[in-house]
């Protein structure tokens, strides 16, 4: 028992400072740094570059990645030597995204970021098909799941606290906004840089053992990673499509939920507000999380989706029509319900419709499914905020950014009832 917890928590572990660094950069650290970089009337333009050249090289490094580390014949294992290489590398970049004063040089290094450290991520979630049998991945995923949970509940604290101007005053640092800002993303990089590496010494100790040595050249390994018989995986792809346009409304609303709070509601400090939302979001989510892992095991997962992205999009609708910031708070209990529940329910079944010993290559076809809504997400909504704010007033725009990610979350809810599930079998 006390083997099977320690290598649950050697698989979750990595998850943690991953979450943090992605929750706080996606939500508020990418957003300051557009502030700082661009002028107030193209930052939704702006924002959409950045995001989109990050998650492009992040697609491409994953579906490089994960189809060879099922293939990987190296000593160290399939899956260790893209953990290793991957994180490694990626952090130079992280610390040269937070120091740089140059919007170019940033977009470069926050690309670089994602495709180092993204080379990690679908050989990293592969570990988990590899050495938990199927009747046990709802448990499996939802102690995944609840290790990301933690990694976002540090993520909004520590980006909150760090960026408001309020925090570093108190200490008589800096009296200056952006001066403010600027120190505190610099000592959270620091934080995730020790995190990381320590996460990533924990879970390279996991067993994992090398493919079996072919003499076919690199070409036609790469070639048969990528064979993909449509036909005998439709049920998966559906499963991929839904979650895309899930993601497609989710992201977008992440990006702007930010400028939501400062240009729309008003708020006085944004950094604040936005922690205390998403905060209440996560918190949330933890104990739909425990469940929808239990129930994953044992009842109809399209059902438990289903209803878990109703529940969310209700919620997501509420936040649309919200007069103050008083008026987030009953949409983030019902968006944190719900996408808690929906986020395990959905990792188990994407599993259980995985061939044995091919994880990375699925989850690096599942990352499209994060990838692409960050990429296709902000580039739509950033224009149309910007649009929307210049010919009806600041702040319009973004209602109507949160409007259209209800309506792509709802309808990635109804493609659910096509996919058909599989059984566990051992």
């Amino acid at each position: 028992m006390m083997a099977d917890i320690w290598t649950l928590v050697r698989l979750s572990v990595w998850w943690l400072p991953f979450n943090c660094l992605w929750t706080a950069l996606l939500t508020q650290g990418l957003q300051v740094r557009v502030e700082h970089l661009a002028p107030p009337e193209a930052k939704g333009g702006a924002l959409a570059t950045l995001t989109a050249a990050g998650a492009t090289l992040s697609l491409l490094s994953q579906v490089i990645a994960g189809p060879l580390s099922d293939r990987c014949s190296h000593p160290l294992g399939r899956r260790k030597p893209f953990l290793l290489a991957g994180t490694l590398l990626a952090l130079p970049f992280l610390l040269g995204f937070t120091w740089l004063d140059n919007f170019w040089l940033v977009v470069s290094c926050f690309a670089l970021l994602q495709w180092f450290l993204n080379l990690s991520a679908a050989p990293t979630r592969a570990l988990l098909p590899d050495l938990i049998p199927p009747e046990k991945h709802g448990a499996a995923s939802a102690q995944i799941g609840l290790w990301s949970l933690f990694g976002q509940v540090a993520g909004m604290i520590s980006i909150g606290i760090l960026l408001s101007p309020t925090y570093w005053q108190k200490w008589g640092l800096v009296t200056d906004k952006m001066a403010a800002e600027n120190l505190g993303l610099r000592w959270f990089v620091v934080a995730i840089t020790i995190l990381l590496l320590l996460a990533t010494t924990l879970t390279a100790t996991l067993p994992d053992r090398p493919a079996v040595k072919t003499s076919d050249s690199l070409w036609k390994v790469v070639t048969d990673a990528y064979k993909f018989p449509l036909k005998e995986h439709i049920d998966f792809l559906m499963l991929l499509m839904s979650r895309f346009l899930l993601n497609l409304g989710f992201y977008t609303a992440v990006a702007f939920m930010r400028w939501f709070l400062a240009d729309t509601l008003k708020v006085e400090d944004a950094a604040k507000s936005m922690m205390e939302l998403g905060l209440l979001v996560t918190v949330v989510s933890v104990p739909s999380v425990l469940i929808g892992g239990k129930l994953a095991d044992k009842m109809s997962k399209r059902k438990l989706c289903i209803s878990a992205a109703v529940i969310a999009g209700i919620g997501g609708l509420f936040f649309v029509i919200a007069q103050n910031f008083t008026m987030t708070l009953l949409p983030a209990i019902l968006f944190g319900c719900g996408s808690g529940v929906f986020a395990v329910a959905n990792w188990a079944w994407a599993v259980n419709l995985m061939p044995k010993g091919e994880g990375g290559k699925f989850f690096a076809l599942w990352q499209f499914a994060f990838t692409l809504p960050q990429i296709l997400g902000p580039a739509i909504s950033g224009k149309l905020g910007d649009f929307v704010n210049t010919a009806f007033g600041s702040g319009l725009g973004w209602r109507v950014v949160l409007l259209l990610c209800v309506i792509e979350m709802l309808a990635g809810a109804a493609l659910l009832v096509k996919v058909r599930e599989r059984r566990n079998t051992s």
